[in-house]
């Protein structure tokens, strides 16, 4: 991939800013002690499919926010997703000089898709979506939130993905944030020959009904955030249309090659789709 093109892409996606929130954003962005966990699986890609992927990086630093791409890089080749969607990402803050998506893309060689949504010490704190392949298009969305959220969708050939990390300190803000989503795939992809994925942190051990009467969870029921043992990260399938998809597996992974709770505070989810 041109590196020049991921430059771009990023310093363009960087344009879609979106207005408002804190300059401390806290609730989801806060430091915690960290505990070992996780659950073993075999990570093998079926053939025939596609994998989607949701992951927090916390900023890529378990600790004392010192980030280290090499193992939050390596813990996404590990997975080896076509898409995977990231929250917490520093961009340009006094924490972070760097812009995180991008330190990712370079070392694993995937195209960057950014959204920022909180303004933070002249940065940005956000999420994105990295890809093996540049969607066909793009749409931010903003959403409610104690600190601003926001909605990332990318169109592909075979399907549609959105990234998304819900309000952490509202039930209210994260059922209005499914009822933006849900209404504007109404508008714009009720006749989608594609099926639609709804992946990232979304707050909840248990989604609203509002999410539930329009999405299908279809990722694994195992911890996904260790601090508390409890399970916030999911990827979800849109049941309003009638394009629909075949899970061959899920799991939250673990590697011998790297200790998933020094990377970050949260676990990686993993679906693979079958392409047929």
């Amino acid at each position: 991939m041109n590196l020049l093109s991921i430059i771009n892409k990023t310093l363009i996606a960087s344009l879609l800013l979106i207005a408002g929130a804190c300059d401390e954003p806290n609730g989801d962005n806060s430091d915690y002690d960290f505990n070992k966990g996780g659950v073993k699986h075999e990570s093998t890609r079926l053939p025939d499919s596609y994998r989607l992927a949701t992951y927090n990086t916390h900023r890529c630093s378990p600790a004392n926010n010192v980030a280290n791409y090499n193992n939050t890089a390596q813990v996404i080749s590990l997975i080896d997703p076509d898409v995977i969607a990231l929250q917490e990402l520093d961009n340009g803050t006094n924490r972070h000089a760097e812009d995180q998506l991008y330190e990712l893309a370079k070392r694993t060689n995937m195209y960057p898709v950014y959204l920022p949504c909180v303004t933070y010490t002249k940065g940005s704190y956000g999420i994105g979506i990295l890809c093996k392949e540049e969607p066909i298009k793009t749409y931010t969305r903003e959403l409610p939130g104690k600190e601003m959220r926001g909605m990332l969708l990318a169109e592909f050939k075979d399907f549609i993905f959105i990234c998304t990390h819900l309000c952490v300190s509202s039930a209210d803000n994260r059922a209005w944030s499914y009822d933006i989503i849900n209404q504007y795939l109404s508008e714009n992809y009720s006749r989608s020959k594609k099926p639609i994925f709804l992946a990232g942190d979304l707050n909840a051990t248990s989604l609203p009904a509002v999410a539930t009467d329009n999405w299908q969870s279809i990722s694994s029921t195992s911890v996904t955030y260790f601090p508390t043992s409890r399970r916030i990260d999911y990827i979800l399938a849109y049941k309003g249309i009638t394009a629909q998809s075949k899970v061959l597996q899920t799991m939250v992974p673990s590697f011998n090659e790297i200790d998933l709770t020094q990377v970050s505070d949260h676990f990686p989810v993993i679906v693979d789709i079958s392409k047929n």
